[in-house]
C-alpha cells in the first residue's frame, strides 16, 4: 500500500459526517426559504445541493495534495486573490448588488472573490510565519504579517463588506497565537485599539454602517427601516417554539416579512422550521466541528500545519458566532455567512477547500512524526 493510501486512515470521518449533516441542513433550509416547489435547479436549495456535491469532490482533491505543496504555492494564490479583489471593484467588471460590488457574474452563478481570498490569505500568512519561526519576534516580521492581512482586508472593505474584512483580522489573530510573538506587540495593539475604533468610526465607516451598529442596540427606534428585519428575525426565532413549523418555515417567512432569509438571516428562518430543539442541535454540530478543527492543530507536526489549522478554526468560529449573533440580536448585521448553511457557491466551496486542507494535514501528520530531525 502506498504511503498516501496508508495516510488516508487518518482522514477525519467525524469531521466529514458533521459537514455533510450541516450541508444537508443548509440545502433543505435554503430550499424552504426560496419557496419550495419542484426539485429543479431554479430553486436555490437544489442548486446549493449540487454545489455541495461538486464541492465535496474539490475537498477530496485538496485533501489528496500535500498541504506543504499547497503552502509553497501560497504566494501565487495570494497574488491572484489580490488581483481578483482589485478587479471586482472596477465598474463593468465586478457586479454591483444592493450597493456593494463584490461579485463576478459568470452567467450561471456569481463568484465572490473575497471568500476564496480568505483561504489564500490563510496559506500565505501561515507559510510566512512558518518560514520565520523564532524570527517572528522581530518587529519587521511582525509588521509584514500585518501587511499580509491588511492588503485583502482593505480591498474587501472598499466593496464595501465590513463583516468579511473583519474575518481577515480574525485569521491574523488566530495565527499569531501560535507564533513566538513578543508580548509587547500585543500590548501595543491593545493600546492602539481604542484609537483605531474612533478613527474608523469618524473617517472610514459609511453612514449606513454606523446605523447598523446603532440600530442593533435598539431596532424599535427604526422599526420600519433598518430595524425591520432584526425585529422579524427575533419574532421568527421566538415563534418557532420547541419543534418549529416544518418545511414551510415560520409565519414571518410565510408572509414574506423576513428578508434575506436564504443567507444572512437563514438562522432565523431555520428557527421557524425546526424550533428550539433544531437550533440547539445545529449549534452543537458547530461546536463539534470546531472541536475537530482544533484537534488538527493539536496533532499537526509542523508550524505550517498548526498555523493553517488554527486560522481555519478561528474563521469558522467567528463566522458562525457573528451570523447567529446578528440573528438573535447579539451582534449588528454584517453580512457574514453561516458556514455550510448560507446560500452561495463561494462561501460553501471556501469552507470545503479549508476542510480539505485540514484533512491533508491529518493524512500526513503520522508520516511527519517519523521523519528524522
Amino acid at each position: 500500500m502506498s504511503r498516501l493510501g496508508r495516510g488516508w486512515k487518518d482522514f477525519d470521518l467525524y469531521m466529514l459526517a458533521i459537514t455533510l449533516i450541516l450541508m444537508g441542513f443548509g440545502a433543505l433550509t435554503i430550499y424552504s426559504a426560496d419557496g419550495g416547489g419542484p426539485l429543479a435547479l431554479a430553486n436555490l436549495g437544489v442548486r446549493q445541493a449540487a454545489y455541495g456535491a461538486l464541492g465535496l469532490v474539490v475537498m477530496l482533491i485538496v485533501a489528496s495534495v500535500d498541504y506543504r505543496i499547497l503552502g509553497s504555492l501560497a504566494w501565487a494564490a495570494y497574488g491572484v486573490s489580490l488581483l481578483a479583489l482589485a478587479l471586482v471593484l472596477v465598474p463593468g467588471v465586478g457586479s454591483e448588488i444592493a450597493g456593494s460590488r463584490r461579485w463576478f457574474d459568470l452567467g450561471f452563478t456569481t463568484v465572490q472573490p473575497s471568500e476564496f481570498a480568505k483561504v489564500a490569505t490563510v496559506l500565505a500568512l501561515a507559510s510566512f510565519v512558518a518560514s520565520r519561526g523564532p524570527a517572528m519576534r522581530e518587529l519587521g516580521n511582525f509588521l509584514v504579517s500585518l501587511l499580509i492581512v491588511l492588503a485583502p482586508m482593505a480591498l474587501v472593505f472598499r466593496q464595501p463588506d465590513l463583516g468579511t474584512s473583519l474575518v481577515f483580522g480574525v485569521v491574523w489573530v488566530a495565527v499569531m497565537t501560535v507564533t513566538q510573538l513578543q508580548k509587547r506587540y500585543w500590548a501595543a495593539l491593545l493600546a492602539l485599539a481604542p484609537v483605531a475604533i474612533v478613527v474608523a468610526w469618524e473617517f472610514l465607516l459609511a453612514d449606513y454602517q454606523k446605523r447598523r451598529w446603532t440600530v442593533f442596540l435598539n431596532p424599535e427606534a427604526d422599526a420600519r427601516g433598518d430595524g425591520f428585519n432584526l425585529i422579524q428575525a427575533r419574532i421568527s426565532i421566538g415563534s418557532g417554539g420547541w419543534t418549529g413549523y416544518g418545511i414551510e418555515g415560520g409565519t414571518q417567512s410565510q408572509l414574506g416579512l423576513l428578508k434575506v432569509r436564504e443567507s444572512d438571516f437563514i438562522f432565523a428562518h431555520a428557527s421557524g422550521m425546526f424550533g428550539f430543539i433544531g437550533m440547539t442541535a445545529l449549534m452543537l454540530l458547530f461546536g463539534l466541528l470546531i472541536w475537530r478543527c482544533l484537534h488538527v492543530s493539536e496533532v499537526a507536526r509542523d508550524s505550517l500545519g498548526q498555523a493553517i489549522a488554527v486560522a481555519i478554526t478561528g474563521m469558522l468560529f467567528f463566522q458562525a458566532f457573528v451570523n447567529i449573533g446578528m440573528n438573535i440580536g447579539l451582534m449588528p448585521v454584517t453580512g457574514v455567512t453561516l458556514p455550510f448553511i448560507s446560500a452561495g457557491l463561494s462561501s460553501l466551496w471556501t469552507f470545503l477547500v479549508a476542510e480539505g486542507l485540514l484533512q491533508s494535514i491529518l493524512i500526513r501528520q503520522r508520516k511527519l512524526a517519523f521523519q528524522p530531525g
